[in-house]
């Protein structure tokens, strides 16, 4: 019967053990996920700063009236 209650109590040691080590993974997948969106506002804001440049220099390049044709003729 001992060695049954110290069966038991070793898996409870370990359930809680292994209750404290999911507690600390969800946390730390929490600090990913919001690291992760903060890199993808990031990479949004760039790539609509490439878009405008790219939308300015042809504006330039083309003239602004012909650009507006053909950004029309879309």
């Amino acid at each position: 019967m001992d060695d049954l209650k110290q069966h038991v109590d070793r898996l409870e040691w370990r359930v809680d053990a292994h209750d404290e080590q999911l507690s600390a993974l969800t946390a730390q997948a929490e600090g990913l996920r919001s690291m992760l969106d903060s890199i993808n506002r990031t990479l949004m804001q760039i790539k609509w700063l490439v878009v405008g440049g790219a939308v300015v220099y042809f504006a330039q390049e083309m003239g602004f009236s012909q650009f507006i044709k053909v950004i029309g003729g879309i």
